[in-house]
């Protein structure tokens, strides 16, 4: 389990530390959960624990990160100054005042030693600040245990100290854990925020829409999927999932087997196949949204399929997603998956 400090952004020896310190004003989008953040600081009445929930790549540990750096700075206005000592120990990854947990890359969970240190940490005065910050990044890999071990922190942490989860799954929280953090839910950008931001990044334009759109309004999401090598894992699911009605156990296993190093990412795939496939069918679309250059068969999928059984088969999808989440075993979760929605769609599905 590691606990380490935020790494300072790259640049030049001779950069301002203000533009290597993540400032609010760097957030794109969330304007009504900075505004409120903001104002609770302004006034005061910061709560002890925050949880950012929303997609994955939506900006939630970018923003923590950012408020972070607003709550600690020595002469703040509605933004961290990016040039007192506190922002320029924050910049460079130092500051003994705030503190990131995050899930090594070896393990599955956040564990309850991690958890319990980071309690320890907090009992202790602040060093430079005048209050500690905890983000925990991938606060819904936490283990069981671990939560609970944060409980008591999470409702009445010490001093002024302040808390911020970050979850893709809220789900993947404990009701109780849930209900002592207040609530901030980041909504997915516009696709045209998304272009400019893939724009300003140096992306090609002629690649931008479509990334903006496959990326369903996660900046993050949208910059990983321009510095992927190839494109491999999208163009074996745009070739299987048209013909998935079709397909016998024996490939059904294969594609289950060869798309298993990258569930998650097969997944997120399927989820707009069939958003797509649903929006087409109820005419709330004219054309697929997220996969725009796969209008051809998802317009055939539309027609074939009544909107009742495509809504079950995102229903499927999102199940498997859950069960992948809490670390079933991958290889047997997609290839249930696969079977039911095969299944499904030739009508021999009965529940």
């Amino acid at each position: 389990m590691k606990s380490h400090r935020p790494p300072a952004a790259p640049s030049p020896p001779s950069a301002p530390v203000a533009a290597r310190l993540l400032t609010l004003g760097a957030i794109q989008g969330h304007g009504a959960v900075i505004d409120r953040l903001r104002q609770a600081l302004a006034t005061h009445r910061l709560g002890s624990a925050y949880l950012l929930g929303g997609p994955r790549g939506i900006g939630k540990a970018s923003l923590a990160r950012a408020f972070a750096a607003l709550a600690l700075c020595g002469q703040p206005t509605d933004d961290a100054c990016g040039t007192c000592r506190q922002c320029v120990r924050v910049a460079s990854g130092t500051h003994p005042d705030l503190q990131i947990l995050q899930r090594d890359l070896e393990r599955r969970d956040i564990g309850v030693e991690a958890a319990r240190g980071v309690t320890k940490w907090l009992v202790l005065r602040p060093l430079m600040a005048a209050r500690k910050i905890v983000i925990v990044d991938g606060a819904d890999t936490l283990s069981v245990p671990a939560q609970n071990a944060l409980l008591k922190t999470i409702e009445e942490p010490p001093g002024q100290s302040i808390i911020l989860l970050v979850a893709n799954q809220l789900t993947l929280l404990l009701p109780t854990v849930r209900s002592r953090c207040q609530l901030l839910r980041l909504d997915p950008l516009p696709d045209t925020d998304v272009q400019c931001l893939l724009a300003a990044q140096g992306v090609a334009p002629e690649r931008v829409a479509l990334l903006a759109a496959r990326a369903e309004g996660a900046p993050g999401r949208a910059l990983e999927i321009a510095n992927e090598p190839d494109d491999g894992l999208r163009q074996v699911m745009l070739t299987a999932l048209p013909q998935l009605r079709d397909r016998s156990a024996a490939e059904l296993s294969a594609l289950a087997q060869k798309i298993g190093s990258e569930a998650d990412a097969a997944l997120g795939l399927m989820l707009g196949w069939y958003r797509d496939a649903l929006g087409l069918a109820l005419g709330v679309d004219c054309s697929p949204r997220r996969n725009p250059d796969a209008a051809a068969p998802l317009h055939a999928l539309a027609q074939s399929q009544p909107p009742p059984t495509l809504l079950r088969a995102l229903e499927i999808v999102c199940a498997t997603v859950h069960d992948v989440g809490c670390n079933a075993n991958r290889q047997l979760a997609l290839e249930t998956m696969l079977f039911d929605i095969r299944d499904l769609e030739r009508g021999d599905l009965h529940e």
